[in-house]
């Protein structure tokens, strides 16, 4: 169980350092589209691994070699952080908003989808490590039950860079 719990963590990080490797090298097939912005987050949130403190952000969309999209972030202020966002999924834009949708949680929150309208797009991504929207309660008789949590979804929306 260990060599395959090994073999699967060992894929995964190949397969990040190769997205990762390509996202580096824009000239070698990763290319952003003209879509980007600037968001002013009002709350901590965490975004795939990033941690980003409540604060303004400039994003840009782009496709990585495998055709997943990708979403560069960089905090504006001095210190704050910069990374690539690697999406679980897409589909159609279904409304007319840019922005970005978190699952609240107190102060903090996650970020969850990403809707840009002027792409025609919209992003998921996967929860951080250790994060749960469920409740979990044990029975007496030895069961889990597991219900959703109430969430608050917020947006924050994203104003796009003029061409």
């Amino acid at each position: 169980m260990k060599s395959i719990r090994t073999f699967v963590t060992l894929f995964g990080l190949t397969l990040m350092l190769a997205a990762f490797g390509a996202i580096g090298a824009r000239a070698q097939g990763f290319t952003m589209t003209s879509v980007g912005g600037t968001f002013n987050l009002p709350f901590a949130a965490q975004w795939g691994s990033m941690n980003l403190p409540a604060g303004t952000y400039t994003l840009n969309y782009g496709y990585a070699p495998s055709g997943l999209p990708v979403v560069e972030v960089r905090g504006e202020a001095k210190g704050s952080p910069h990374g690539f966002i690697l999406s679980q999924g897409y589909n159609e834009a279904s409304g007319t908003k840019n922005a970005i949708v978190c699952v609240r949680e107190g102060n903090s929150g996650i970020v969850r989808g990403l809707e840009l309208s002027a792409a025609g797009t919209s992003a998921t991504f996967a929860m951080p490590r250790g994060a749960q929207l469920t409740a979990q309660e044990h029975n007496g008789d030895g069961n889990i039950q597991l219900a959703e949590a109430p969430m608050l979804i917020q947006r924050v929306p994203i104003t796009l860079n003029q061409k």
